[in-house]
């Protein structure tokens, strides 16, 4: 298992975590792994490895292993490919709670689709600003707020969370963001508490499940995404 490199240099961390996500990508067979994507993967890395050693954006920052999981598991709508075609140059993506940056800003850095990220947290927020620009991405803008499903108006294609807390939540503001047929997206645990009359009752359907694992380490992580369509 990789170690942290000890010095926790920011440049270091990044550089472990491209290495760790490209060699897992690869043996996926299912990305095309440029050299612009890897780049903002490093930046991302980087930024939060830097801000995560003054603020509380995630559970170990300086940890090239654990980010390189959050980063794998934030890009399986895409790796999967089944969802892939979704994140198209024209689709409008939420990201719900983004916190710092899973899955929002990986998506972006893999697909053209224009993702709104949605942080309540001030400093969270100002963190998804700062690796915005240091990742070079134009098709990301970020909102300072806590959304309500009033706030919205069925203008987005995809809506997609990683952790944002009740699932409820999740399906209400989906179903009030997504234009019809629009797909939501939620990453879930094994045992995760899934709610899906909820998600019926906010006017979600077409219920889909694609479980995937994830490499964490030595150990490999099981995970599924749970996937809406708007009715």
């Amino acid at each position: 298992m990789p170690r942290p490199p000890s010095a926790l240099d920011p440049k270091l961390i990044a550089g472990e975590v491209r290495v760790q996500v490209e060699a897992a990508l690869a043996s996926l067979k299912a990305l095309s792994l440029t050299p612009e994507f890897l780049d903002r993967i490093t930046k991302f890395a980087e930024t939060l490895a830097l801000w995560g050693a003054r603020t509380n954006l995630t559970a170990h920052p300086d940890d090239p292993v654990e980010i390189a999981f959050h980063v794998l598991d934030s890009l399986m709508p895409i790796v999967l490919g089944s969802l892939a075609d979704a994140f198209n140059k024209a689709a409008r993506v939420l990201d719900v709670g983004s916190g710092a940056g899973f899955p929002g800003l990986v998506l972006a850095s893999a697909s053209e689709a224009h993702f709104v990220l949605v942080e309540a947290r001030r400093k969270r927020a100002s963190f998804l600003q700062s690796a915005i620009v240091e990742m070079g991405l134009s098709n990301v803008t970020v909102a300072q707020k806590r959304l309500a499903p009033a706030d919205l108006n069925q203008e987005f294609d995809i809506a997609v969370t990683r952790a944002l807390g009740p699932a409820a939540d999740f399906y209400a503001i989906s179903a009030a963001a997504l234009t019809k047929n629009g797909i939501a997206i939620l990453y879930a645990s094994q045992n995760q508490q899934l709610a899906l009359n909820a998600a019926h009752s906010a006017g979600l359907g077409g219920e889909s499940r694609i479980p995937y694992e994830v490499r964490r380490g030595p150990s490999l992580v099981s995970r599924t995404l749970i996937v809406f369509q708007k009715l």
